[in-house]
């Protein structure tokens, strides 16, 4: 898989992206505690973490035991593995760090831009809201996130027409 289609995944699904986000702050971690951390259910996790491995993005670690140096988010110092334990690549970490503003603006069309920018348009029921929800433009309540607001933003410098 290229990395524009990856990019484009992990833009358009804001839990596939949430997940990977997730191996970058943990470093290491397994599919129960990214359920804990992040509140995607269980069987979402595992998904999403069969469709990072398969795209090369996170990799299975090897050792026998986990050390609290390694795994950032582990209580105590060192446990021995009871879980099928992942790491992020460092092909995941570049992926990670190239997705920004500039990355969503690519896959939304106008119609969605006018969606974060006027409110009264997403009260209304449409498949753009669902996609903005989807991407994590727009959080449960339909209002634009801090991601959305930047997307926002980036859009009315580049003088797109969005009225």
């Amino acid at each position: 898989m290229e990395d524009s289609e990856i990019k484009k995944a992990l833009v358009e699904d804001n839990e596939l992206f949430t997940v990977l986000n997730h191996f970058n702050l943990a470093k290491l971690d397994y599919a129960k505690n990214i359920k804990i951390y992040t509140s995607i259910p269980q069987m979402n996790v595992n998904i999403y973490i069969d469709r990072l491995y398969n795209m090369g993005l996170i990799e299975k670690y090897q050792g026998s035991s986990v050390k609290r140096t390694e795994a950032k988010l582990k209580k105590a110092n060192e446990v021995h593995k009871h879980h099928t334990y992942y790491k992020i690549t460092n092909k995941g970490h570049y992926i990670l760090k190239d997705i920004n503003e500039r990355e969503y603006i690519k896959y939304i069309f106008i119609d969605c831009l006018k969606l974060l920018a006027l409110k009264r348009l997403r009260k209304e029921e449409s498949d753009g809201r669902e996609k903005l929800y989807r991407m994590g433009l727009l959080n449960k309540d339909y209002d634009p996130t801090p991601m959305g607001e930047a997307v926002l933003d980036l859009a009315r410098r580049r003088q797109i027409k969005i009225l």
